[in-house]
C-alpha cells in the first residue's frame, strides 16, 4: 500500500496479473526468478500464488464477524507475531490493508472511523 493511494487495491491488480500471465504465456516457460532456481512449471506457481492470498482472504472473512483493527487481524494474516519488529509492522500492516482493501473493493467489508480516529474493519 501506498499512502498516496490509501483505498488502492493493490491485490486484486496482483491477482488479476496472474491470471493474465496465466493466460498469456505457456506453463513450460522457462521462468527466472529474482529469487531462488530457475524452473519449468508457471501456471502451478501463480495458481500456489493466487490461492495462498485466497487463504488468506478467507481467514480475513471469517475474523471480520465483529469489528477490528489493522493490527487485530494480522494473525489470520500472518503465522509469526509481527508486532514487536518496526520493520515488519510496516510491512505486514501495509499488506493487511490491501487484503482489507480487495473485500472491501468487492463489498465484503466495510471500514468505518471512531471518534478517536480509528479505523474499523468488519463484514458488510
Amino acid at each position: 500500500m501506498f499512502p498516496t493511494e490509501p483505498d488502492g487495491d493493490p491485490l486484486g491488480d496482483w491477482i488479476d496479473s496472474l491470471a493474465k500471465l496465466e493466460q498469456l504465456l505457456p506453463d513450460d516457460v522457462l521462468v527466472l526468478p529474482s529469487h531462488n532456481e530457475p524452473f519449468v512449471g508457471l501456471h502451478s506457481r501463480l495458481q500456489s500464488l493466487a490461492n495462498g492470498h485466497q487463504r488468506g482472504l478467507d481467514r480475513l472473512r471469517k475474523s471480520l464477524a465483529q469489528p477490528k483493527r489493522v493490527v487485530d487481524l494480522f494473525g489470520a494474516l500472518f503465522a509469526r507475531d509481527v508486532r514487536t519488529d518496526p520493520h515488519l509492522l510496516g510491512m505486514a500492516t501495509g499488506e493487511c490493508i490491501a487484503h482489507l482493501n480487495y473485500l472491501r473493493a468487492r463489498r465484503e467489508a466495510v471500514v468505518e472511523t471512531d471518534a478517536n480516529r480509528i479505523d474499523w474493519y468488519r463484514k458488510a
